[in-house]
């Protein structure tokens, strides 16, 4: 076992990017995404900060995806936040529960489908989720 990175108060989700040269990580209680390029041995380079996930209501930064124009989507306060592949965030997809984790479905990738504290949820995208 190697420790990676010691930077981070309480790591959580974690995703790659496409092509797999990235690797992001959300510090739940920071409510910050990182991200640290993977070198060839599978080490990781010095991180930065990606991203930061607002917002006042219930939830932290915790599931993390990546969809296949490398958009990079992570539950957090007041839902799923959705930020471009340069760390700027685009979107807010509003539950009416606080969204704890997510997987993209059906034959097309195109549905987001959202766990919450007490229910299931179901969101039709346009844009298909990175094959897993």
């Amino acid at each position: 076992m190697t420790r990676l990175s010691p930077r981070l108060e309480q790591p959580n989700g974690l995703c790659f990017n496409l092509d797999e040269s990235l690797l992001y990580v959300n510090d739940s209680p920071r409510k910050q995404i990182h991200v640290f390029a993977v070198n060839a041995d599978g080490s990781l380079a010095p991180g930065r900060l990606f991203a930061d996930v607002p917002g006042d209501e219930p939830g932290v930064p915790d599931g993390m995806k990546v969809d296949v124009l490398g958009h990079v989507y992570c539950c957090g306060p007041g839902g799923i936040h959705v930020f471009t592949p340069d760390g700027q965030r685009i979107a807010r997809l509003r539950f009416p529960e606080k969204a704890c984790n997510f997987a993209f479905g059906d034959a097309d990738r195109r549905t987001l489908y959202v766990t919450a504290c007490t229910s299931v949820y179901r969101l039709r995208l346009l844009v298909p989720g990175r094959p897993q």
